[in-house]
């Protein structure tokens, strides 16, 4: 699971930003972050759901390239062990 805090004026980066994630590995699932508050003014916070910050707007100060949440990502999974090109049914790209 990754999850994304955003202010709506980062809604299209945030599809974009869903659609290539959970493309690229099939046994990811990105949500919107739901604190029951208002996103932070100028975030684009991406993370992982033990809390690993993949990217962060507040201290880049910039939003993100997307494949440099697509390296984070990959990156992460595998220190965990996870193959992140594994389908749901345990099988790999080929």
């Amino acid at each position: 699971m990754v999850n994304v805090e955003f202010e709506q004026s980062g809604v299209d980066t945030f599809i974009q930003l869903a659609d290539i994630l959970e493309d690229a590995f099939p046994t990811v699932m990105v949500q919107e972050t739901e604190d029951g508050e208002e996103p932070r003014d100028g975030s684009f916070e991406v993370s992982h759901e033990d809390g690993t910050v993949l990217f962060s707007k507040l201290a880049s100060g910039r939003m993100p390239r997307l494949e440099e949440v697509l390296e984070a990502l990959e990156n992460k999974m595998k220190a965990d062990g996870v193959n992140p090109f594994a389908n749901p049914k345990g099988g790999g790209a080929c």
